[in-house]
C-alpha cells in the first residue's frame, strides 16, 4: 500500500513536471572548541547573498548549540548547496566580538578553508546536502 502511494505520488510529480521533494539532514560538529562556555552560534544558509552571518535570509537556519556539548543534527536540507559558519559566542552576548577587525573568540566555516584576512567566499565553503544523512566537521580557529 505504501509503496504503492510512493509510486504515485512520484507519477503524478514526473506528469506535471514537478521534481519530487527530496531532503537530507546535516550532522554537524564542531572541533577545537577553546573551553565549555558559551555557545556556537551556527548560521546555515543556501545564498551567497546572505553568507556568512544570515543577516536577512529568511530561509536560513540559525542554532545555538552549547559549547559543551558541539555537535547538532540538521533535518529537512532541501538537497542543495549551503555554506555553513560559526562563532564560539564565548561570553553570551550574542555577537561576534573583535579587535581591531581580528576576532577574539573562535569562528569556522564548513570545509574548513584556510583563514587569512576577511571571511571565505560562499563558493569556496558551500557543501552539497543529498538526500539521507551527510556529515560536516567544523574546525574552530581562534585568532586572539
Amino acid at each position: 500500500m505504501i509503496a504503492r502511494l510512493a509510486m504515485s505520488a512520484a507519477l503524478l510529480a514526473i506528469a506535471t513536471g514537478a521534481a519530487p521533494l527530496s531532503t537530507g539532514e546535516l550532522d554537524l560538529s564542531f572541533t577545537n572548541v577553546r573551553s565549555a562556555k558559551g555557545s556556537l552560534l551556527v548560521c546555515i544558509t543556501a545564498e551567497p547573498d546572505y553568507f556568512p552571518d544570515c543577516t536577512g535570509d529568511p530561509d536560513k537556519r540559525f542554532l545555538t548549540v552549547p559549547a559543551a556539548r558541539p555537535v547538532v543534527k540538521v533535518n529537512g536540507l532541501p538537497a542543495r548547496r549551503f555554506a555553513v559558519s560559526v562563532h564560539h559566542d564565548e561570553n553570551g552576548n550574542n555577537k561576534l566580538d573583535t579587535f581591531v577587525g581580528v576576532p577574539k573568540e573562535g569562528i569556522g566555516f564548513s570545509r574548513n578553508p584556510r583563514l587569512t584576512f576577511g571571511p571565505p567566499g560562499f563558493e569556496r565553503v558551500a557543501l552539497s546536502i543529498t538526500p539521507g544523512t551527510n556529515r560536516q566537521s567544523v574546525k574552530l580557529q581562534y585568532f586572539l
